[in-house]
């Protein structure tokens, strides 16, 4: 892999996701990963080496493992020191490797270490870090520092696997005097962000390949979805999970705006502020008492509601502009208007429907927002058709997005979400979602996580992944008689569980020439 391109350490664990829910599991990875640093022990060993190895709980653990069991039969001695009692292993994939390693009692050393007093004195030519890895972030606890201290002061060849412990993955700033410093760490895949910012405690860096395919990158999984949905402190309360304002609505499409709303509420954003005309309003709150009306002067969108407008935006930390607000001239200008009134005040925006038609090539939108056509709207904008293969397709999105400098998030049988550097595709998805109303949940979707602090690109993309695999849930179970309103059923299934989302690969589109 590029020596080059770095990642943050939970940019690393979603792609390690995707690739499990494209079919690699976790296993094989951990496999590889074990094996590569016993390969690279080895080919530094001039002779057969003596080797200890420190090895916590979890997956870093796990790749210690493995690494003892390809060393294990091609070197004088393997130690492996396991710090903890490994019955409490969780990770799944450790556990496996540890029921293997109880079995070696010919080949492996072995120490169970449950507290520091019995940490053994071995003499050997390499010692192995598979204390923690990048899930931990903080100051290690007692044990670990114990044990590190043991590590640095012995007299051998030093080897971190993946980031040396003590070291924070995406600063590279030690968490305690005591980290590890090795002579060589071994990384996968791509190095993480800290071990690139600090060279002088990683030693010599050594990015192995695992075997992660490029789809876990360029295509949208759970991955993602689980980054864009962190878990909730038991001290969270009310609008630390965001607050949205929806701006949309007209008497030719009361239900839109709402559609949008709900999406943003399924997503898990804790207010949602409804700017529309009371004929929408009166719909929604019979509808459901979660939104927050705020009611404009007139049956659509005019410049006289500015000022209820920049007063909605100074209470929330995203804005959608566009469900349902018709293509009326002076519904258009105020648009404009409150595009750059949340551009001066710095909200986050997602620009949807009719509200597409404020925006042209020749403007700079800016990276904080996100804009959402289909074909017919990026034909409007861009001025050309969206190719059919693929990839021509997604190098269209991508240059838009270069041209306007925002995040555009183009909808069809494949999504394709791009910024000006990266670009990511998103399967899930059914052509019963042509019904209408489905595209506004998704663009209440993707504000909803923007409202919650999510960075745009990943809003966009994992909203098109939690949009489309419960428009395909729903219809495997409602079949024809889908509506846009059942998504807001299925999102939170989604949500729960996305690595059991369903996904349609097995459609045939052209991806090349």
């Amino acid at each position: 892999m590029s020596p080059t391109r770095t990642l943050l350490a939970e940019e690393m664990t979603a792609i390690e996701w995707n690739a499990e829910f494209i079919g690699i599991d976790r296993l094989i990875l951990m496999e590889n990963a074990g094996r590569a640093v016993a390969h690279e022990i080895l080919r530094r060993s001039k002779r057969l080496p003596r080797v200890a190895i420190f090895a916590g709980l979890g997956g870093n653990g796990g790749d210690g493992f493995v690494a003892a069991r390809h060393l294990a039969s091609q070197c004088r001695v393997v130690h492996l020191i396991i710090l903890g009692d490994p019955s409490n292993i969780k990770h799944q994939e450790a556990a496996k490797n540890w029921d293997i390693i109880k079995k070696l009692r010919h080949s492996i050393d072995l120490h169970i270490v449950q507290d520091t007093s019995e940490l053994p004195q071995v003499n050997v030519d390499v010692v192995v870090d598979a204390l923690l890895g990048t899930g931990v972030t903080g100051t290690p606890r007692t044990p670990y520092i114990k044990t590190l201290q043991l590590m640095n002061e012995m007299k051998a060849f030093k080897v971190a696997i993946d980031v040396p412990t003590g070291i924070h993955p995406n600063t590279g700033q030690p968490t305690t005097p005591d980290a590890f410093r090795p002579d060589l760490t071994v990384t996968f895949h791509y190095a993480k962000v800290g071990l690139a910012n600090n060279k002088e405690l990683t030693g010599k860096l050594i990015v192995a390949d695992v075997g992660i395919p490029p789809e876990a990158e360029l295509y949208v999984g759970p991955g993602d979805v689980k980054r864009a949905t962190q878990p909730r402190s038991i001290f969270t309360k009310k609008g630390d999970f965001g607050r949205l304002l929806v701006i949309g609505g007209s008497p030719q499409y009361i239900g839109a705006p709402i559609l949008a709303a709900m999406g943003a509420l399924r997503s898990g954003v804790d207010l949602v502020y409804l700017a529309a005309p009371s004929q929408v309003i009166n719909a929604a709150t019979s509808h459901s008492p979660d939104f927050i009306p705020v009611t404009l002067s007139e049956k659509k969108l005019v410049n006289a509601d500015l000022p209820i407008i920049e007063e909605a935006l100074t209470k929330v930390q995203a804005v959608l502009l566009g469900p349902g607000i018709s293509d009326h001239h002076e519904t258009l200008d105020t648009t404009g208007k409150i595009l750059t009134m949340a551009n001066r005040l710095e909200k986050p925006l997602v620009i949807d429907a009719d509200a597409l038609k404020v925006v042209s090539r020749a403007m700079t939108i800016g990276i904080n927002t996100i804009i959402t056509p289909h074909a017919g709207e990026f034909k409007r904008i861009r001025g050309i058709d969206v190719a059919k293969p693929l990839l021509q397709r997604a190098q269209q999105v991508r240059d838009l997005a270069k041209t306007l400098k925002c995040i555009v998030l183009l909808k069809g049988p494949v999504d394709i979400t791009s910024t000006p550097k990266e670009t990511k595709l998103n399967w899930t998805g059914h052509p019963v979602m042509s019904v209408g109303g489905t595209g506004d949940v998704l663009a209440g979707l993707v504000a909803g996580f923007r409202a919650q602090g999510v960075n745009s690109f990943l809003s966009a993309c994992a909203g098109a992944f939690v949009n489309g695999a419960a428009g395909l849930l729903a219809y495997k179970e409602k079949g024809q008689g889908f509506i846009a309103f059942d998504l807001g059923d299925y999102i939170p299934k989604i949500l729960a569980n996305p690595m059991r989302s369903p996904i349609a690969y097995d459609f045939t589109i052209p991806i090349g020439e």
